[in-house]
């Protein structure tokens, strides 16, 4: 084991390194003081069944359970490690979403609510602090420790299990819960996040006063939206389960017709991911500095690059479409805690969710040379790249290509692109990059990959007066 990622009244998650896999894994312990009686065979039962119920589902948006075991008495469970950030921790830290972000994340929540209902799973504590963010705008449900099965027989009439503030009534009750009880607790958090604080109720159930009250004071919802959104919210938390969303996937294309009105509707993750990158690094950056505790930069004894400002642009405009408009703060953030240009490119190639984009980095940042630079070491004892490497400069006045274009200009291009071919656009924005040698070559060529002759225009004169 490695390092401790977080710990709670049960028990205590472990980061660790899987030599079978070779990759990071999450290794989940119950606390050693709950173990140590004999009679606790409903607690151990418990924690087998969150093994059981997480490894039913294996999809992209739940964390997956690799193994499970018991050594010397201790059960664990084996997990995926998720580099992310937790909601609960990502609203504590003021970050600030548009309505097509948060439809972006809490359809995610709900594809894999619906995966897990087929699944027979419902995992009955859907809150924020169970959701996790990836830097790849992606997001993973966690912690089925009060999951049901279909086929257990753990979970009886009169149990209250959960999170109270999002809790649905029958649950709140000690009644059988299905799926629909997940999907309540789904709508509460979708109504703190475009609320911006917790919602509470007055009585047993939501009224739609209530909700007509939450919608209004959103800062993030269109006005137009407003009536729209209470009808949604009124229907997915609804007293009686009965008159809810029947299913997940009925609950996330009310919610696409609504953030996507006149078009197929697109994820933009994109613009997601950018946001929860720049929430770690602020969370990160806050935790370093509270009273107390040793900030990550001063175990560097010192130890930093100071990059020159060619440099920097080779690494920014290599980064940048990848990682969006955060790029020039991840550099900053990485060259602080570096000891050498190698270790900094290692930092940066992390935060690339995808092994393939890692390797395009990388393979990005060899063909300008950027390793041969030379270094020399300044009164600070920092390392400063004093030059710039073999680039090629020889494009000159409108020209272009994938070094010279800012991270803004990318994420705007990608996101033009993707109303008419989807996710796609990413990898074709990037391909059409290293072939086009001005602006109005590039248009043309991303054109090409939209099939309506009418949609390709419509392109092309957007992009023009956009950039």
């Amino acid at each position: 084991m490695e390092s401790t990622i977080g710990q709670g009244a049960m028990g205590v998650v472990y980061k660790g390194f899987d030599p079978d896999i070779e990759r990071p894994v999450a290794i989940k312990m119950l606390h050693a003081h709950l173990i140590m009686h004999e009679d606790d065979v409903g607690l151990l039962a418990r924690f087998r069944q969150e093994a059981q119920a997480a490894a039913r589902c294996l999809h992209t948006n739940i964390v997956t359970v690799f193994d499970y075991g018991v050594i010397k008495k201790s059960p664990y469970m084996v997990m995926e490690y998720v580099d992310g950030i937790d909601l609960r921790s990502f609203l504590k830290e003021g970050s600030l979403l548009t309505i097509k972000q948060i439809g972006d994340l809490v359809i995610q929540v709900l594809e894999a609510l619906d995966y897990a209902h087929m699944k027979g799973v419902v995992h009955r504590d859907i809150k924020p602090a169970n959701v996790l963010l990836l830097e790849s705008g992606h997001v993973k449900v966690t912690d089925f420790g009060v999951a049901k099965l279909d086929t257990s027989e753990l979970t009886n009439v009169g149990d209250v299990i959960g999170t109270p503030s999002y809790m649905s009534p029958e649950a709140l009750r000690g009644d059988l819960v299905d799926g629909r009880s997940d999907l309540y607790s789904t709508a509460i958090v979708l109504m703190e996040l475009i609320s911006g604080s917790r919602p509470q109720k007055a009585g047993t159930h939501w009224t739609v006063e209530e909700v007509s009250r939450i919608v209004a004071k959103s800062s993030v919802l269109p006005p137009q939206l407003d009536q729209d959104f209470c009808e949604l919210l009124n229907k997915a938390v609804a007293a009686e389960p009965k008159d809810r969303f029947a299913t997940g996937q009925e609950f996330a294309a009310r919610l696409k017709t609504l953030i996507s009105p006149d078009q197929v509707y697109v994820p933009e993750l994109n613009d997601l991911a950018a946001t929860v990158i720049q929430s770690k690094i602020t969370f990160s950056d806050r935790k370093a500095h509270q009273p107390g505790t040793e900030s990550h930069l001063s175990s560097q004894s010192g130890s930093q690059i100071a990059l020159s400002p060619e440099v920097s642009q080779i690494l920014s405009q290599s980064l940048a479409p990848f990682l969006g408009p955060v790029a020039n703060h991840m550099i900053r953030n990485a060259a602080s805690s570096s000891g050498s240009l190698q270790e900094m490119i290692e930092r940066l190639s992390k935060h690339i969710p995808q092994d393939k984009e890692r390797r395009d980095f990388i393979n990005t940042l060899n063909q300008t040379g950027i390793r041969s630079m030379p270094q020399e070491t300044t009164g600070s004892g920092a390392s400063r790249i004093t030059t710039i490497g073999s680039v090629d400069n020889s494009r000159q006045g409108g020209t272009i290509s994938s070094m010279t274009l800012s991270g803004e200009t990318v994420h705007k291009l990608t996101r033009l692109l993707a109303h008419h071919v989807g996710p796609l656009a990413s990898r074709i924005v990037k391909k059409s990059l290293t072939q086009a040698s001005s602006l109005e070559e590039l248009y043309q060529q991303l054109a090409k990959s939209i099939p309506d002759e009418s949609e390709r225009t419509q392109f092309i004169v957007k992009a023009r007066k956009s950039l």
